[in-house]
C-alpha cells in the first residue's frame, strides 16, 4: 500500500477509495523546490487517525474533511521536489486540488459505505495519483 493510501486507509477504508477515486485535476501553484525533509514531513503526516470513533457520522465525516483540506494546504505550501517526475507532480496537483474541494458529506457516504456516487475521475487522472502515490512512497519510504 503507498504512502498517501495507507494515511488515508487510517481514517477508513471507503473514505480510502472515495478519495482515490475522485481526483477531477487541476493546476497549482505550489512551490517545486521543497526540501526532502519537508517534502516527506507532510507527506508522512497522518490526517485521519485521531478522529473519535465514537463520534457521530456526521461529526467524523467534519473532523476527517477538515484534516485533508489542512493536508492540502500543507501540501500546496511545501509543494515537490524539484526532481518529482512530471506525471507524479500532476499527480500531487489532482490530490492537493481534490483534498481542497473535499466535502463533508461526500467524506460522510464514503465512511458509511455508499462511496458510488462520489467515484467519478478519468482513468488518466487515476493513473497520475498512482504515479505520485508511488513515486512520493519510494521517495520518502
Amino acid at each position: 500500500m503507498t504512502t498517501i493510501k495507507r494515511r488515508i486507509a487510517a481514517a477508513s477504508a471507503p473514505v480510502l477509495l472515495a478519495l482515490s477515486l475522485t481526483a477531477c485535476g487541476g493546476g497549482s501553484d505550489a512551490p517545486t523546490d521543497a526540501s526532502k525533509d519537508d517534502f516527506c514531513g507532510v507527506i508522512n503526516a497522518e490526517p485521519g487517525s485521531d478522529v473519535d470513533p465514537e463520534a457521530s457520522p456526521e461529526d467524523q465525516a467534519k473532523a476527517v474533511t477538515d484534516q485533508f483540506k489542512q493536508l492540502s494546504e500543507d501540501l500546496e505550501e511545501t509543494g515537490t521536489p524539484e526532481d518529482i517526475p512530471d506525471d507524479a507532480r500532476e499527480g500531487f496537483e489532482v490530490i492537493v486540488e481534490e483534498f481542497k474541494d473535499l466535502d463533508s458529506d461526500d467524506v460522510q457516504k464514503a465512511l458509511e459505505g455508499d462511496a458510488d456516487d462520489i467515484a467519478k475521475v478519468s482513468e488518466d487522472d487515476k493513473k497520475k495519483v498512482d504515479k505520485f502515490d508511488e513515486w512520493s512512497s519510494d521517495y520518502c519510504g
